[in-house]
């Protein structure tokens, strides 16, 4: 896997957590250098560890926002609130009261035509027999090269015309935008933060930093029995506590 510059081999771990306990219900192992394809997975593995128990809701980061992963969640109908990605939020500067750079959010996507809506009303389409994985909506060189708005628009000499790349996923993209904006989303994602990070911390403060095997089945393997002995403090903490009943640890235990 590459980052900043250099590549060392390294796996992509995954867990799902439960909002109560910090338990660890779902983990697999990938080998995908980003999250952007994960939430299918995540949900088949912790489809299998617990029996089939269907999950209601689930808040992830901007990491995960990605047309696939927002579609494997309209597909099982979870209420899903994923951090909207950064090349997807809007200005915090309105147009008018600045001259910075447009952005993809300055741009209204009109899901029953199919195209968007420039700032000076004019339409960027695609080509409906285009076989590429993305999408290109492309406004008309002629009509940019005249607007007034060209500067801040285009900024490409050779190519004047404005183009936005996206996926076949663009309507449930702006869906989740939009949603992520209301005072009730922001709140249920407040929350991730006491949820699903830390128990990376408390399994890196336990000493574990990195795999000690190799290949991915018995990376897997090895991960499995990290995410076991997490899980066993939490049901220990939970159970004295008197949070979670110990019948209740019985079935989780039998489950996974």
């Amino acid at each position: 896997m590459s980052k900043k510059g250099y590549c060392e081999y390294s796996y992509n771990a995954q867990i799902s957590v439960d909002g109560d306990h910090q338990i660890i219900v779902g983990q697999h192992v990938s080998q995908q250098a980003n999250d952007i394809q994960e939430v299918e997975p995540a949900l088949n593995a912790l489809s299998e560890a617990t029996g089939g128990v269907t999950v209601d809701k689930m808040s992830m980061d901007n990491g995960y926002f990605s047309g696939p992963n927002l579609h494997a969640l309209e597909q099982r109908n979870i209420d899903g609130y994923i951090a909207t990605d950064r090349g997807e939020k809007p200005a915090e500067e309105a147009l008018e009261n600045s001259d910075r750079k447009f952005v993809k959010a300055d741009f209204a996507y009109d899901a029953e035509a199919d195209v968007f809506v420039c700032p000076a009303n004019e339409r960027l389409i695609t080509n409906p027999l285009s076989k590429a994985k993305r999408k290109s909506y492309r406004a008309s060189k002629e009509v940019c090269s005249e607007c007034p708005y060209g500067s801040r628009c285009s900024g490409a000499k050779k190519e004047p015309g404005r183009v936005i790349r996206t996926d076949r996923f663009e309507s449930v993209r702006q869906a989740m935008n939009k949603k992520m904006e209301s005072t009730e989303a922001k709140s249920v994602y407040e929350r991730r933060k006491v949820i699903a990070e830390p128990p990376f911390g408390q399994i890196k403060n336990s000493g574990f930093r990195g795999f000690s095997l190799r290949g991915k089945e018995k990376v897997a393997a090895e991960f499995s029995l990290v995410c076991t002995a997490h899980n066993i403090k939490k049901f220990v903490k939970a159970a004295t506590t008197g949070s979670i009943r110990l019948d209740d640890v019985k079935k989780v235990k039998e489950a996974t």
